[in-house]
């Protein structure tokens, strides 16, 4: 089929898709307003359970199918440092259908900017400067009190999308600094085959399957701020290669 009628044919289906997206920055701006209203700092949980409704209703919508191997090795783990590729702007469906609605995310504090979008991220996400150290250590610390609340924390090692031609790029040194520091337990998701149905670069949809591979627990109780270099060696390691050996895109 031609580029051009591909698209034509599609047309519907994103206009579908735009329209279920509107109904989940309305109604969860909406909800996420009356929850922190009402519930204060308690807000989080049903705020990340709206996020998760919407996920799955997205995801039906698009013929997106999201299949998940080895969740349990999260489950038993938590509360946990979760890290993740972060190459597909579904990510951040992605993260919140398969993650406890007891996590909170870290993001860049640039997204508070986006229209709508980033007063839904800071609603349940520790935001960070990293340009700034004080930002920084605030947020390691904001994130250390969520750890003893009970609450799991998520990062994208990666720092920001991965628009290149490997399976994840370089790690940033902070998402396994924490762990160590916290003495929790690190768990790495990869999300496969996210980048070929919504590229990095794109906002055009496919229909298809995600798969989301758990790995670890790579524990950090008996580790120090030395081992850091080694753990993030191998949880990199591991995560390059469950992504290039099962993504059609590195295949």
């Amino acid at each position: 089929m031609p580029k051009a009628l591909r698209y034509l044919f599609f047309i519907p289906y994103w206009i579908w898709l735009i329209l279920v997206f509107m109904g989940f920055l309305i109604t969860s701006g909406i909800l996420s307003t009356v929850f922190i209203v009402i519930l204060g700092k308690k807000a989080h949980r049903p705020t990340m359970a709206v996020y998760k409704f919407w996920s799955a209703f997205f995801f039906i919508a698009a013929g997106i199918r999201i299949k998940q191997i080895d969740r349990h090795l999260l489950k038993k783990s938590l509360p946990a440092i979760v890290v993740g590729n972060h190459g597909s702007n579904l990510d951040m469906f992605i993260g919140a259908h398969c993650m406890p609605t007891n996590i909170k995310p870290l993001a860049k504090v640039q997204l508070k900017k986006m229209p709508i979008l980033g007063y839904l991220f800071s609603t349940v996400c520790v935001l960070v400067d990293r340009s700034s150290k004080e930002s920084r250590d605030r947020s390691s610390r904001a994130m250390m009190a969520e750890i003893l609340a009970g609450n799991s924390i998520f990062i994208y090692p990666e720092g920001t999308r991965n628009k290149g031609n490997q399976p994840v790029n370089d790690f940033y040194d902070g998402a396994f600094r924490f762990a160590i520091e916290s003495k929790r337990p690190l768990v790495a998701m990869c999300s496969i085959n996210a980048r070929n149905l919504v590229p990095s670069d794109s906002f055009t949809v496919k229909p298809g399957v995600i798969t989301v591979q758990f790995l670890g627990p790579y524990e950090t109780k008996n580790l120090s701020k030395e081992d850091v270099a080694e753990l993030k060696h191998r949880v990199h390691r591991d995560m390059f290669e469950a992504i290039g050996k099962a993504d059609p895109m590195f295949n």
